[in-house]
């Protein structure tokens, strides 16, 4: 090194190869033979000097040192071999630099490089160690089917353009500990069809536009965690080893993702599909509450702001094995459930949030007022509800797709596929004890039923008495207040129709044969005349009606002298009356049982 310069000087001279004279470069390249160790420590090429180097060596380098070198645009290195460790460290390439096919036989290190234009990797072969740690990349970075069998290093890298590791086989332990892709291009980050053997650390890594794993194979663990700005796709990635690891993005893909042993994803912000997912293991989806961090920086200052923007939807189940898939804090009420397998045996735990009827009250036939009873309710009860049918009007079916795209009434599920889904759904929430939030999928299996034209008339009938009496056993109010219009109905008729206006009394009357002979003595009851006009309405009669009635909801006598009329009334009050009461207390339970 010189006070001019601080490039290392070449043996035997005063001067850096680049500030050499005439003939002493011509010696100093002269020396230069294939395979041999050399030092270019802060050299500033040339295109003309790079150029003479490399064809002295033969596109062959033992120990390399090109620590802090600067290189010039469009520096080509494609197919070089480097036999011995070379070193990169702090190095500038002012434009592409092209080392596509070079193998590294020996430790590799790029750390803190700067790549003004775009780097090219592709199927480069490191043998040894790479290391990228702190290196920048201004463009495109392009890793496609490189082969790192070692340790590779790419922490804290800055990768401002499209970047694409496809293909990539990691034999070693992989490190992007937080690294950050920063364009904004559709796909930011590309690892699909990756291989990474060993484990994957993805620590605080962030990408700005959308990553892509998809078919990525995780031989070993994949640790986060990762925040993504836009779509996570991991569609077709496999999972071999046991997984648990935190994700925020705005949509994560994984469709026909394999995981072959229990995983956790620890989720924020996503909506997620899970379409034809192979889960041969338990998977878990849950809700992460905290925000993630590196060490004491934030992670998220990309993501949405909007409120409940971070919780985390379920979209799609079609095609996956439910009994191995648990859910913790999801919001389902998007998310279609058709199509899947044990849905019965899916595992609902913490908050999860469904979909709700439209709210306030409507016109519906013969200018009758209509609304909804509040409930639980699925995104397939909400598609079949939305499309016009011979029995709905338009009130039946406004306000069910709040939120939701239209959908195709040829894939639009049936009222018995609806049902299906609530009676396993239903099923899935007993099983773990869970009875009151069973109701609401039991209240949904029926209204199907109810609506279902499969479905006999007498079948139907009763289930359109079962729901306008009580909501299927479980709305306590509508059974009481039916409970209370039946006991004022039967109070009503009593006063007008069941009760004698006095006590009756007995008496014994004659009777003589017509041809003479014994006079036969007949008891009779007298006084069971119902008054007429007004006096029917009295409060006396208001009181014994109501012990009649009263008496007659919890099956007991009252005692009462009746008319004939008053006790055919009676008979069928005590027999509609308790049922009701029944129901209003089953509703009750219902709601309060553990």
């Amino acid at each position: 090194m010189t006070a001019e310069c601080s490039a290392v000087v070449v043996p035997g001279h005063a001067h850096c190869l680049r500030h050499l004279g005439g003939p002493e470069r011509r010696d100093a390249l002269a020396a230069l033979v294939p395979g041999a160790d050399v030092d270019f420590r802060g050299v500033h090429f040339t295109p003309q000097l790079w150029g003479a180097v490399t064809e002295a060596m033969d596109a062959r380098f033992g120990r390399a040192r090109f620590d802090a070198a600067r290189f010039p645009a469009d520096v080509r290195c494609s197919g070089t071999r480097f036999e011995g460790p070379a070193y990169f460290e702090g190095a500038c390439f002012e434009g592409a630099a092209h080392f596509t096919g070079a193998e590294f036989a020996d430790y590799a290190g790029f750390d803190a490089a700067a790549f003004a234009g775009a780097a090219y990797f592709r199927e480069a072969r490191f043998h040894g160690e790479v290391r990228f740690v702190l290196a920048r990349f201004a463009a495109e970075v392009f890793f496609e089917g490189v082969s790192c069998a070692s340790a590779a290093r790419f922490s804290q890298a800055w990768f401002d353009g499209v970047t694409a590791f496809t293909s990539a086989s990691f034999s070693g332990t992989v490190y992007f500990t937080e690294a950050w892709f920063r364009s904004r291009a559709e796909t930011s980050a590309d690892f699909s069809e990756a291989c990474f053997s060993r484990p994957a650390e993805f620590r605080g890594v962030r990408f700005r536009g959308r990553a892509a794993f998809a078919e990525a194979v995780f031989e070993s663990e994949w640790r986060g965690p990762v925040v993504c700005a836009d779509e996570l796709w991991m569609r077709g990635a496999v999972f071999r080893m046991p997984l648990r690891i935190g994700i925020a993005a705005r949509r994560l893909d994984m469709n026909r993702v394999r995981c072959d042993s229990p995983a956790a994803f620890h989720l924020r912000y996503a909506a997620v599909s899970l379409r034809d997912a192979a889960l041969a293991e338990p998977v878990t989806l849950s809700y992460e509450a905290m925000p993630f961090m590196a060490g004491r920086h934030p992670l998220e200052q990309e993501m949405p702001r909007e409120e409940g923007s971070v919780a985390v939807r379920l979209l799609r189940l079609s095609g996956v094995n439910a009994a191995h898939l648990v859910l913790t804090d999801v919001d389902l009420s998007q998310c279609e459930f058709s199509g899947s397998y044990n849905l019965d045996r899916i595992s609902l735990a913490g908050r999860c949030e469904y979909g709700a009827p439209p709210r306030g009250v409507r016109r519906g036939r013969a200018w009758l007022p209509v609304w909804w009873s509040r409930r639980r309710v699925v995104v397939e009860e909400q598609y079949w509800r939305a499309l016009p049918g011979r029995d709905r009007t338009e009130a039946d079916t406004a306000g069910w797709l709040t939120g939701l795209g239209h959908p195709d009434p040829a894939q639009s599920p049936t009222a018995d596929d609806v049902a299906i889904v609530y009676r396993q759904l239903r099923k899935a929430l007993e099983d773990t004890k869970n009875q009151p939030g069973a109701a609401d999928f039991y209240y949904g299996e029926m209204e199907m039923r109810r609506h279902n034209k499969d479905t006999p008339p007498g079948e139907r009938a009763l289930l359109h008495a079962y729901w306008l009496l009580s909501g299927y056993g479980l709305r306590a109010s509508r059974a009481l207040w039916a409970l209370l219009c039946a006991m004022g109905v039967t109070v009503l008729l009593l006063m007008l129709y069941g009760l004698p206006a006095a006590p009756p009394t007995s008496r014994m009357t004659e009777q003589v044969p017509a041809g003479g002979g014994q006079v036969v003595l007949t008891p009779a009851l007298t006084g069971r005349e119902v008054p007429r006009g007004a006096d029917r309405l009295s409060v006396a009669r208001l009181e014994r009606a109501g012990r009649v009635v009263v008496n007659s909801v919890v099956f007991r006598s009252s005692g009462q002298d009746l008319t004939p009329e008053g006790m055919w009334i009676e008979m069928v009050s005590r027999l509609c009356e308790p049922v009701l009461l029944g129901l209003a207390v089953l509703a009750a339970r219902g709601r309060v049982q553990r």
